[in-house]
């Protein structure tokens, strides 16, 4: 009866003293350890932007109902992120399987053995059926806190799924407009062909005529094949963009997929928020902080590793034996132990262990600070791009209009003598290098929104881009 009670308090003991984890580290410290000393993160971004909260939603914003449908067979088909859903899986399992050290490991064994001996011609049998309890008591909190590093851990893993959502819409979204840009160069190189064709037929008209020599006429000839093969150039270009679109949707690459001939209308630049709130916005950043936190956890459960563990084990049932019943033993058996386990010499492993801990943890911290200044890169290029693409494109398209006038100009001036081939055929490749620069820089304005998009943080759709899977 003394050794009951004193089991009860024992384990009354253990339950209610357990000692408490360590706070983690909060997330004003993290970022001041985790930046270089000097670098602080300034009240607004360097370029010029609207400072107003980012909203979610961008891809409705696109307008773009081709898009967006795109975009939604990527989430269902990509196989990409079919893995990093099954990695959010296993990670959420992890916690399951890191939280069942804290309960009480309950099993049971049955067994039978028949015995025959020969000499008598008798069967001796014998049957055992045990139920066990056993339970390490978490009296230190190393078992909690490894818990809470899985916790932490999947939470990161989570996170980095939710970021691979977004990453994907926009990554989609770019090979689209990729894929629009190559289908117009391939009409622009075709358009180019149609050109040299007309130019060729009028200078072997004029060749005929004796107003042109035989190098004009082979120089246009030149020009001609030269654009010809321009667009196979194009064409592969254009089946290239067009089945590396189609492996994101989890298609076959057979560049079957059809592309829009135009660019849709681009709305207005989002509100770029301030920049510490990317800090908490951003789901690859709050992912490599979630990070840090699984380790420093982890830093603690080598710490409690080398302090003793504590253990308590039950074992009950009844055992049929004859050689019992000879001897008048009762059958039915329970036993009860604590037991402790107290690390004396182990090689310098669990001190090691602690060492690779705070590494680890360190690492962690260094991983994080580097993403935060990469994230924090990403936006103020994408903002400094926004504005200088917006200045450059109305340039862009009013050299082309003077180009193309410029050709209609010496196309009639040497028709009528007063200019050369050369200067006719100088002045049309200008210009369809100028509708091809042109062309590149509506994609580049468009794709460089999409790389805004993601950078800030905002959510592709009504998803927050933060969101945990639960």
């Amino acid at each position: 009866m003394m050794r009951a009670r004193s089991l009860n308090v024992v384990l009354v003991a253990a339950l209610t003293a357990g000692c408490a984890l360590a706070p983690p580290p909060q997330h004003s410290e993290l970022v001041d350890e985790a930046l270089p000393k000097g670098t602080s993160i300034p009240p607004a971004w360097a370029s010029d932007a609207n400072a107003d909260p980012v909203d979610d939603g961008w891809l409705k914003s696109l307008d773009d109902p081709i898009l967006n449908a795109i975009v939604a067979e990527a989430l269902a088909n990509n196989l990409d992120l079919r893995q990093a859903a099954d990695r959010v899986t296993i990670a959420q399992q992890s916690v399951i399987v890191a939280g069942a050290q804290l309960w009480p490991q309950i099993g049971a064994a049955a067994g039978g053995r028949t015995t025959h001996d020969f000499d008598h011609n008798n069967d001796s049998n014998t049957s055992i059926v045990l139920g066990t309890v056993a339970w390490e008591i978490d009296v230190w909190g190393k078992l909690r806190a490894r818990r809470a590093a899985a916790v932490a851990g999947y939470e990161a893993t989570a996170l980095d799924y939710a970021y691979a959502r977004q990453s994907l819409a926009a990554t989609v979204a770019q090979a689209w407009y990729l894929a629009i840009e190559a289908r117009q160069l391939l009409a622009l190189a075709e358009y180019s062909v149609n050109i040299y064709v007309q130019l060729l037929d009028l200078v072997s008209t004029r060749r005929s005529a004796g107003k042109d020599s035989d190098l004009d006429v082979a120089d246009m000839r030149a020009k001609l094949e030269t654009a010809r093969s321009s667009v196979e150039a194009a064409r592969q270009s254009y089946g290239d963009s067009r089945r590396a679109l189609e492996v994101l949707l989890g298609r076959y690459p057979a560049a079957e997929i059809d592309v829009a001939t135009t660019y849709p209308l681009l709305p207005p630049p989002p509100a770029a928020g301030l920049p510490a709130a990317l800090l908490e916005r951003r789901p690859d950043l709050i992912a490599a902080e979630r990070e840090v936190l699984a380790a420093f956890r982890q830093e603690e459960v080598a710490k409690l590793a080398l302090l003793p563990d504590f253990s308590f084990s039950f074992t009950g049932g009844r055992l049929g034996d004859p050689l019992f019943s000879l001897m008048s033993l009762n059958p039915w058996l329970v036993t009860a132990a604590i037991g402790a386990s107290i690390p004396i010499f182990t090689g310098g492993a669990l001190q090691a262990e602690v060492k690779i801990a705070t590494a680890q943890q360190q690492q962690a911290v260094g991983h994080y600070g580097s993403v935060v200044l990469v994230a924090f890169r990403e936006v103020e290029d994408s903002l400094a791009n926004e504005v200088l693409l917006a200045k450059r494109l109305p340039l862009e398209k009013t050299a082309v209009d003077a180009r193309t006038e410029a050709v209609r100009i010496a196309t009639l001036q040497y028709k009528a003598g007063r200019r050369d081939l050369l200067w006719v055929s100088n002045l049309q490749t200008a210009e369809l290098d100028s509708q091809a620069a042109l062309i590149k820089l509506w994609g580049l304005q468009r794709r460089n929104r999409i790389r805004l998009y993601l950078a800030l943080g905002g959510s592709f759709d009504s998803t927050p881009s933060k969101a945990v899977s639960q």
